[in-house]
Order: structure tokens, then sequence, then C-alpha cells
């Protein structure tokens, strides 16, 4: 019985017969349907996480089979990278369905950032082992003025889109320092009193 529901009845007296108002009915249906809807998209990250850890591993010996490890390496990390988001947003919706409360903390924000950050680092994974695989490619055919220019505007967007990531990183990590020292700082005063 909830708060709402335990004032209702001390107004009404201690009545069994006493009717609660049907927005108590609706909330807990509604709560009743969010758990629901969590529990769902739960089991749809870990599918979603197996399903690409299976992805991984048969793209991986694919790739192996037919001549090209170093692409086959770069994809794994890639693929793995991605199901550590995924395991974390899991975790994330786990954590809701157990505590059943909306209270946001300081402390809650850290499995985002985590997120991010690995997403940042799978991105610059990713562009790096683009960049290295258009390197071997171009050295192994010779390429016309037109196609030079082409390289060097996909490598300039490549630049810009590292440096954009790594800030990203420098700045999560940073977030993720003041956060320890923040909820550190409080576990210490709430130990001095």
């Amino acid at each position: 019985m909830d708060q709402e529901d335990r004032v209702l009845l001390e107004q009404h007296g201690s009545k069994k017969t006493a009717s609660l108002p049907p927005t108590s009915i609706v909330r807990r249906s509604l709560d009743g349907g969010e758990e629901l809807i969590y529990v769902v998209v739960a089991g749809l990250l870990l599918i979603a996480a197996t399903a690409a850890c299976g992805y991984a591993a048969f793209t991986t010996v694919r790739q192996f089979l037919t001549g090209s490890p170093w692409e086959a390496i770069f994809s794994l990390v890639n693929d793995l990278l991605l199901v550590l988001i995924i395991l974390e947003v899991l975790r994330t919706v786990a954590r809701f369905i157990r505590k059943r409360e909306l209270d946001v903390d300081v402390q809650d924000i850290v499995p985002f950032l985590v997120i991010a950050a690995i997403s940042g680092a799978r991105r610059i994974l990713a562009i790096g082992a683009n960049l290295s695989l258009n390197e071997v490619q171009h050295s192994q055919s010779t390429g016309s003025a037109s196609g030079l220019t082409t390289e060097w505007d996909r490598f300039d967007q490549a630049m810009i889109e590292l440096g954009v990531n790594t800030g990203l990183i420098i700045v999560i990590t940073i977030a993720l320092l003041v956060i320890h020292r923040y909820t550190l700082g409080r576990f210490q005063d709430n130990e001095e009193k």
C-alpha cells in the first residue's frame, strides 16, 4: 500500500470497505505497464547483445578465412565495443527495474558517461581501422588526381571526427573524475557525521 492509499484510509477511518480513488488504480496500472515495458526492453537488449556477439564471431572467422586478418581484428574489436554499449544500457534498465524509482542521483549518470566514452573510443578505433585499410588499398593501386583529392577530403573529415571524439572522451573523463570526487567527498562527509 503506498502513501496515498494510507492517507485515504486514515481520512475515511479504518474501514476496509473504503474505496480507493480511480487515480490510484490508474497509477498502479501505468506503473505495472511501465515495468513490463522495461522488462521487455531488457530482454530485447539481452537478445541484441547475444546476437551481436554471435555476429562478431561469425564475421571474424569469415574474414580470417578470406585472408584479411587485420580487418577481422578491427571488426571484432568494433563489434565487441558495441556489445559493451548494449550491456551498459541493459545494466541501467536492470537497475531501474530493481530499484523501481525515478530518483536520479549524480552516480546514476556514470553508466551513460561510460557508454559515451566507449562509443567515442569505438568510433576512434573504427576511423583508425578505415584509414589503415584505405592506406593499404591506396598503396596497392595508383590513383588519379581526382581520386587523390577525394582521398584528402576523406582524410580531413576523418581527422575532424577523430578530434571531436577525442575531445568528447576528454570531457567525459573529466566529468567522471568530478563525479568521483563529488561522491567520494559526500561519502566522507556522511561518515564524519
